[in-house]
């Protein structure tokens, strides 16, 4: 695990940049009955594309487009929303999320970390082998609460089950660097939290913000899972059912 990334992200055209958020509470404390994480996926080459589209939804919704925007704070009004949301028909990025609920009963000393982790490296393995990229990078947004879990997690990500052998970078960045690839994972892995809380409460139909980032778009780039259970058989080997709820 390289130390927290301050200085700007400068990839190669190949590189598959992963960036990751978090929701939720990793040991589902208080009345954070979840837990998640997500981000979006991007290859090096469309970096910059994505940096000034986002520099666009920044110019609307916080003054600038060089000003921090998250979405626990942004305001509430329709021209923000409108611009999250012709922001998120952009098809040139993955979305993936992957959350559980403390409902799913994990084995016995198993934190609710490890199967979201494995699922969601399901899922960036699943979009490396369908993109044209030579090396991984996964750039986790730096939480002081959550990171001894959470690089405990990531210090095992040091390969992809991929179509092809692939090298995997992985750093932590704070929030105060205010990078664009994790304030778009920010707002990604908070649609994926709309929807857990939703289903959670029994409300019919989808999380309004999580039908603007994952369901209006084709499911390669749309990857959303919640896990539904956790086994391990006798040899030690975690299954992990999980269900898709946009199609």
């Amino acid at each position: 695990m390289r130390p927290e990334a301050h200085e700007e992200i400068k990839p190669d055209a190949d590189d598959l940049l992963v960036f990751v958020d978090d929701t939720g509470h990793e040991t589902f404390a208080g009345n954070q009955g979840f837990y998640g994480l997500g981000g979006c996926g991007i290859l090096g080459a469309g970096y910059s594309h994505l940096k000034a589209k986002w520099g666009e939804v920044r110019t609307i919704a916080a003054g600038g487009p060089d000003m921090p925007l998250h979405a626990s704070t942004i305001e509430r009004s329709c021209e923000n929303f409108e611009a999250l949301s012709g922001f998120f028909l952009d098809p040139s990025f993955i979305r993936i999320a992957v959350t559980t609920t403390k409902d799913i009963g994990l084995p016995p000393d198993m934190h609710p970390c490890v199967p979201v982790m494995g699922q969601l490296r399901q899922e960036i393995a699943t979009v490396a082998s369908a993109l044209p990229c030579k090396r991984i990078w996964i750039i986790v947004e730096s939480s002081q609460r959550a990171d001894p879990v959470v690089r405990n997690c990531f210090d095992q990500l040091t390969s992809l089950n991929t179509s092809r052998s692939l090298p995997v970078e992985r750093c932590f960045m704070p929030k105060s660097s205010n990078e664009p690839g994790l304030e778009v994972a920010d707002f990604i892995v908070s649609a994926a939290s709309s929807e857990v809380q939703r289903r959670m409460r029994c409300t019919p139909g989808h999380a309004p913000d999580f039908n603007d980032v994952f369901c209006r778009l084709a499911a390669e780039g749309c990857r959303y899972r919640e896990i539904a259970r956790v086994s391990v058989d006798a040899d030690g080997r975690v299954s992990i059912d999980g269900m898709r709820l946009c199609a």
